[in-house]
């Protein structure tokens, strides 16, 4: 029963929506864009770099076997540059993310990765691009450190043992990089690091030892939470409550058709992600367009009204 759980209207819509609106351009590359609402003339504009992983990519599945994950033009940072647009701030978006990013892998100077030749990285490419635009108003995001407990929930039985080291790693480097980029950074950007959904939460409908599974992925996400929010307040950074949106700690339970009564944040989890969907779409950890949508309001809402 546990890929039932995503009503039928709304996956018809979700998916028909997504494949006509979707784009593949590539991972790998960094890319420039920018939108202008012609309804609200800009009255401010900025850069935004958008620093992280496959989410910071808008990564979601394709469908396609064995390849099945592509960036699109529908992620958060898309999202963030529109909303913005419509306060009348015009947010030139680059987006240097690399799938598969951890916090090691940021600071690694020895090991290449798929998306940078040594010596660049995309923490060297973020710094460049900082020091280029230091006089300027700017927005960086920082998306890093689901990958690093990703490896560790993503099959059942969860690695306890690796979501442990996983944490550990998250204390130590990601302080590290976070002062690397504000140093590269001139006095006017602003900083947003963001915090982590739970999608495994949907392995509460895989049978009897489904609950228990999500309860320990949710506490070790929690855990992920908690660190990254002390390191990012610690080092001047704004935090965006991404879980508060998807609704990650709420139990009250729900009625769904075709699935039965279910926890809130579970019901979330498997309507804003990929997670519950049958193959070839899933099951995929990655937010849909909902799910995008909510981490750009998260965002937003830790951006300062006036630029």
């Amino acid at each position: 029963m546990k890929y039932v759980v995503r009503v039928a209207v709304a996956l018809v819509v979700l998916v028909g929506v997504y494949l006509a609106g979707r784009q593949n351009s590539g991972a790998d590359s960094t890319t420039t864009t920018s939108t202008t609402v012609a309804s609200a003339p800009a009255s401010t504009a900025a850069f935004y770099l958008d620093v992280g992983a496959s989410a910071s990519l808008g990564f979601q599945p394709t469908g396609v076997p064995d390849h099945n994950g592509a960036r699109t033009n529908t992620g958060y940072a898309n999202d963030l540059v529109f909303r913005e647009a419509l306060r009348g701030v015009t947010l030139t978006l680059v987006q240097v993310g690399c799938p598969g990013e951890t916090v090691e892998s940021m600071l690694s100077t020895t090991i290449a990765d798929h998306c940078y030749q040594l010596p660049m990285t995309q923490l060297r490419r973020a710094e460049q691009i900082l020091r280029a635009d230091k006089g300027q108003t700017g927005l960086v995001t920082i998306d890093l450190g689901f990958n690093d407990v990703r490896v560790c929930l993503d099959h059942l039985p969860v690695n306890t043992v690796c979501v442990a080291g996983a944490l550990a790693r998250v204390a130590a480097d990601l302080p590290i990089i976070v002062r690397d980029l504000k140093a590269s950074a001139g006095p006017h950007v602003r900083f947003v690091g963001l915090l982590y959904n739970d999608p495994y939460l949907g392995y509460f409908l895989d049978g009897p030892a489904g609950p228990a599974a999500a309860s320990y992925t949710l506490a070790s996400m929690n855990q992920l939470n908690a660190i990254m929010t002390h390191v990012y307040q610690s080092e001047g950074v704004a935090v965006a409550n991404v879980p508060v949106l998807f609704q990650t700690d709420v139990t009250t339970r729900v009625a769904l058709d075709n699935v039965g009564v279910i926890p809130e944040n579970v019901a979330a989890a498997c309507a804003d992600t990929w997670f519950c969907y049958k193959t070839p779409f899933g099951p995929d950890d990655h937010p849909n367009d909902a799910g995008y949508s909510l981490i750009a309001q998260a965002i937003e809402d830790v951006v300062p009204a006036r630029w």
